[in-house]
């Protein structure tokens, strides 16, 4: 993976590209996930990203997953891995597993605490995101590390000069990049940004896009990280809720305007929220590609 949003084999430069999955559950979701991966491979991403449950755990499924789609893919693979309610010890099996299957990067996460467990975070290894990157960066140094940002703050940090302090010492502890949680307003990713640099952070923030195709799921999602929905957006949904073909025109739509500016501005790249479908994004890029390459 380049991080610095530069495409390895590309004849032309090209921001960078990644895109995020996450574990299916049932049969139907695991021929969706195959179906949508491979309908994206064309598109030649940096990096593909694979969620996980809490607790680093094996039995969530991802890490088995995160094998097999380098394997079958030949991908820079990411996998996400949180560290809430585990221990040392848990988390070192994760990272060995990873290791030895040679996957090369590693999101490391706080994560949430599991609904019917919410004395997680009081017990594991790490409360907090910093130490667990500090702690991957000293035991296994061969990773790349990524980390999570959050312009518009953390849900849990309503301080948001507070959050950025956070930020920054999860680089400081070690991180190479970062992907942010997704937003609607550009301004918000310029400043934050604009804020790190100030303060001697550069490594590459990676814009985090979400494709509105179903509303009311992405109102669920953003009241869990703390996203705003802006009005101007809200709006225009509410007028085509029951209307799904409009509803995904209008995402990319919205989408594609989001990510031209974004790069026109001197994002680093695009990183995608796939949640698995693959109506969306394809649409985006293809309305991109005029842009996308720098050269």
């Amino acid at each position: 993976m380049e991080t610095n949003g530069v495409n390895n084999g590309s004849e032309k430069a090209r921001h960078g590209l990644s895109f995020e999955f996450f574990p299916p559950r049932q049969p139907e979701g695991e021929k969706l996930f195959w179906n949508t991966l491979e309908t994206l491979l064309p598109y030649r991403p940096d990096f593909v990203s694979i969620t996980c449950g809490a607790g680093g755990s094996r039995q969530s499924g991802s890490g088995e997953l995160v094998r097999h789609v380098q394997e079958r893919t030949g991908l820079h693979t990411v996998a996400h891995l949180t560290c809430v309610g585990a221990s040392r010890a848990d988390l070192t099996e994760m990272l060995r597993f990873y290791q030895g299957c040679g996957i090369p990067s590693i999101l490391a996460l706080r994560g949430d605490s599991p609904r019917d467990d919410p004395a997680a975070l009081e017990r594991g290894a790490f409360r907090h995101a910093e130490p667990f990157v500090a702690f991957i960066r000293e035991y296994f140094p061969e990773f790349r590390l990524g980390i999570a940002a959050y312009p518009e703050g953390h849900p849990e940090t309503p301080d948001k000069a507070l959050d950025e302090l956070h930020f920054r010492r999860k680089v400081e502890a070690g991180a190479d990049f970062a992907v942010t949680q997704f937003f609607f307003e550009n301004e918000v990713y310029d400043r934050f940004v604009a804020s790190c640099r100030d303060k001697g952070v550069h490594v590459p923030i990676f814009p985090g896009i979400m494709p509105v195709t179903d509303f009311k799921q992405i109102k669920r999602l953003s009241e869990l990280c703390g996203s705003v929905l802006p009005e101007w957006l809200t709006s225009r949904y509410e007028a085509i809720r029951d209307d799904p073909e409009a509803m995904l025109r209008t995402g990319v739509e919205i989408a594609v305007a989001q990510c031209r500016d974004l790069l026109l501005r001197g994002a680093p790249g695009l990183h995608f929220f796939t949640l698995n479908q693959s109506l969306a994004v394809p649409k985006i890029l293809e309305a991109l590609a005029g842009e996308f390459y720098a050269g």
